[in-house]
């Protein structure tokens, strides 16, 4: 009888393990000085004149004045709600589309997923005029309710509920392209195992899709909330008595002339933004482990 003979193990240099080809720097080298350029440098120019004080000393007199100040604070808290509520609604709506467009593949799938797409090329100041039209004093579902009641009704254009309108139509066709580039790369057999174990389909997606799904949802959350945080031209057009921190660093910079304190917002912002970003894509890796 021949003996077994154990397979070799494979060795760290050359086996199948081997994940990573040791590409040579300079490949990222434009990369880097593209972010050093316009990231690295503008941060830490930011950084510097933020505790320039106005004699041309070092102070911290900006940063209290700023974290003490009833106006920012309340600026922070609606672009924190707005950010976070906008996010949670776009993967509510997004993520179980994005799971039908990706694995339909009817025309119809096919015409909305490309329809998807259009909001992607459009600035937020198109977006807000949108939600004008729409939802504006004599836009189109106000008169539309006046004809059939008598009075006009839902003209919140101008109000918290257009401006989360706005951030929400934005990050919407973010969402769906981060998540349906995960479901296309869900595996089937698993999901074909789950209903030929007689698992409802809520169940599949429930158990099986949604785990698959979760460093995508990560992303797409770290996507969505970046973006939110920095929205200024939906804010610019939908902003009546809601201020949002970038819609106060611009005015530093244009109406009051105070480039130091617009230093200062966009350095606190920058760090609440990367923070959360941080946070969630650690989260996300750890579900993944």
């Amino acid at each position: 009888m021949t003996a077994l003979r154990a397979r070799p193990a494979a060795s760290p240099s050359t086996g199948p393990a081997k994940r990573r080809t040791g590409a040579p720097l300079p490949l990222a080298l434009p990369l880097l000085v593209v972010v050093a350029g316009l990231l690295v440098w503008p941060m830490g120019t930011l950084a510097i004149r933020s505790f320039v004080g106005d004699d041309g000393g070092f102070t911290i007199q900006r940063y209290a004045d700023v974290l003490t100040s009833a106006r920012y604070l309340r600026s922070f808290a609606v672009t924190s709600v707005l950010a976070v509520i906008s996010t949670l609604l776009a993967l509510l709506l997004c993520i179980p589309a994005a799971v039908y467009l990706e694995r339909a593949g009817t025309r119809f799938a096919r015409t909305v997923a490309v329809a998807m797409t259009i909001p992607l090329s459009l600035p937020g100041i198109v977006i807000g005029f949108f939600v004008i039209l729409v939802f504006g004093t004599t836009g189109v579902v106000p008169v539309a309710i006046q004809q059939m009641t008598g009075s006009r009704a839902l003209q919140i254009a101008y109000t918290f509920s257009g401006l989360l309108l706005g951030y929400l139509y934005f990050n919407i066709p973010r969402v769906v392209l981060v998540i349906r580039g995960a479901v296309a790369g869900t595996s089937v057999e698993a999901i074909d195992a789950a209903r030929t174990l007689g698992a409802s389909p809520l169940r599949v997606y429930w158990s099986v899709v949604l785990p698959s799904l979760r460093p995508a949802i990560a992303s797409a959350t770290a996507l969505s909330l970046a973006t939110a945080f920095g929205a200024f031209g939906t804010a610019a057009t939908l902003s009546r008595g809601y201020r949002v921190v970038p819609l106060d660093i611009a005015a530093a910079f244009t109406e009051r002339f105070q480039p130091e304190l617009a230093a200062t917002l966009s350095l606190l912002l920058a760090i609440v933004t990367t923070t959360v970003l941080v946070g969630i894509g650690r989260l996300g890796e750890g579900k993944h482990r």
